[in-house]
C-alpha cells in the first residue's frame, strides 16, 4: 500500500504530459513486477493511423521511464498501425488484449482513450504470467488516473472558448523548441525515425511560428454582438484544428489573435499550411455573419533567436499583410529579402530565402 500511495503522489505531482505518462508506466512496471512496460501514442493524420513509442521502462534499466515524445517531433519508432498487428487488433477495443509470446511470457495491451473518447495510446505490459483479476483492476485504476491527470492539464492549458492552447502555455512550447534546434552540422542526425515515405531531409528541420488575426473583427462584434463574435472565434478555432497537422501546436492569444507553432517542415510546406488555413477561413460561411477573412504573418524559428524576436518578426509580417489589403499570408524573411520590410536589429544573423 505504501508503494502504491508513493506512486500516486508522484503521478499527481507531475506538471506536464511526459512526466505524468512516465510516472504511470513506472508505477505499473514496479507494482506488477513486469519485465517491461511501454506507452505507444496514437496519431491519426488524414487517411492514416500511426503508432509511436512515447515512453518505456524495463527491468535492469533506469528506475524511471524514458520519455521519447517531446510533443513536436514524432515519437521514436513511429509507423503505420498496419505494421503492428498486435496494436491493430486492439484499436477501438474497450477491454485489454492478451496474448502469449514465443518465449512463453504474457503480453497485455490496454487501449486508452482521451476525454473525447478518441484513441489516444496503447499501454503495453510484458511479464512472465498473465494478469490476475485484481492486477487488471490496478492497471485500469492507473489508466483512469492517467486520463484524469491529462484532463486537468488540458483544462489548465486550453482556451475555454476555442479549445486551443492558451497564451500561458506558449512560452514553454517555444522555449522547448529553441532548446532543441539542431546545429546545422547535426541536422541530419535529428531526422525523425519515420516510415520510408515519411522520411524528412535535413532541410525540413525548421520550425515555424505564424501569427493570425481575423480581419475587421471589431466590426463583427459591433454589428452582430459579442455572442456572435464568440461563435466566430469558436469556428475559427475549429478550422485551425482541421487545417494544421497533428503535431502542430495551436494557440489563441486572446481576442481575435491566434498563433501556430509548426513542427519541422520545409518553407514551401509551411507556406502551404498557412495558406490552407487562410483559404479555409475565406471559403467558410459563418452563420449570421457570412464571409470573413484572416491575415497571417509567419517566420522561421532559428537557433539564437529569443521569443520576443520571433514574435516581433511574425507580427511585422502580419502588419504588412494588414496594411496591404488583408486576407494575405506573408513570410517575414521573404518580405525582408524583397526589401519590403527592414530587418530587426536583434535578428541580423537571419538567413534570407
Amino acid at each position: 500500500m505504501t508503494s502504491l500511495l508513493h506512486h500516486v503522489d508522484l503521478i499527481t505531482n507531475s506538471r506536464n504530459r511526459g512526466a505524468v505518462e512516465a510516472a504511470v508506466i513506472t508505477a505499473i512496471n514496479e507494482i506488477l513486477g513486469a519485465t517491461r512496460t511501454e506507452l505507444h501514442k496514437i496519431f491519426m493524420p488524414p487517411g492514416d493511423v500511426l503508432v509511436g513509442l512515447a515512453a518505456e521502462i524495463g527491468t535492469g534499466g533506469p528506475v524511471v521511464a524514458q520519455i521519447h515524445d517531446d510533443g513536436f517531433a514524432w515519437p521514436e519508432q513511429i509507423g503505420s498501425i498496419e505494421n503492428s498487428p498486435h496494436f491493430q487488433i486492439c484499436l477501438g477495443n474497450a477491454e485489454p488484449c492478451h496474448d502469449q509470446l514465443p518465449d512463453g511470457s504474457a503480453r497485455i495491451i490496454v487501449p486508452i482513450e482521451n476525454a473525447l473518447h478518441e484513441p489516444y495510446a496503447f499501454l503495453l505490459i510484458l511479464r512472465s504470467v498473465a494478469l490476475t483479476a485484481f492486477e487488471s483492476e490496478i492497471v485500469q485504476g492507473f489508466v483512469k488516473l492517467l486520463k484524469n491527470c491529462l484532463s486537468m492539464l488540458d483544462y489548465s492549458e486550453t482556451d475555454s472558448l476555442t479549445g486551443l492552447l492558451n497564451r500561458k502555455t506558449f512560452d514553454e512550447h517555444l522555449i522547448r523548441i529553441l532548446a532543441n534546434i539542431p546545429q546545422q552540422d547535426d541536422a541530419a542526425s535529428g531526422t525523425p525515425r519515420l516510415p520510408h515515405r515519411r522520411k524528412t531531409r535535413p532541410a525540413t528541420r525548421d520550425h515555424w511560428l505564424g501569427v493570425m488575426d481575423i480581419d475587421h473583427f471589431k466590426s463583427i462584434n459591433d454589428r452582430f454582438g459579442h455572442q456572435v463574435g464568440d461563435e466566430v472565434l469558436t469556428l475559427v478555432g475549429k478550422l485551425m484544428r482541421e487545417s494544421f497537422r497533428v503535431q502542430d501546436k495551436l494557440f489563441r492569444f486572446g481576442g481575435e489573435e491566434f498563433v501556430a507553432l509548426l513542427r519541422p517542415a520545409e518553407f514551401s510546406h509551411a507556406t502551404a499550411t498557412f495558406e490552407r488555413f487562410r483559404a479555409r477561413v475565406e471559403d467558410f460561411g459563418f452563420p449570421g455573419v457570412g464571409r470573413i477573412t484572416i491575415s497571417i504573418g509567419f517566420t522561421r524559428i532559428k537557433r539564437g533567436d529569443t521569443p520576443s524576436v520571433i514574435l516581433d518578426s511574425a507580427d511585422a509580417a502580419l502588419y504588412w499583410a494588414k496594411d496591404h489589403g488583408r486576407n494575405q499570408c506573408h513570410a517575414y524573411d521573404r518580405l525582408i529579402a524583397a526589401g519590403k520590410l527592414k530587418q530587426h536589429l536583434a535578428n541580423t544573423d537571419a538567413e534570407l530565402f
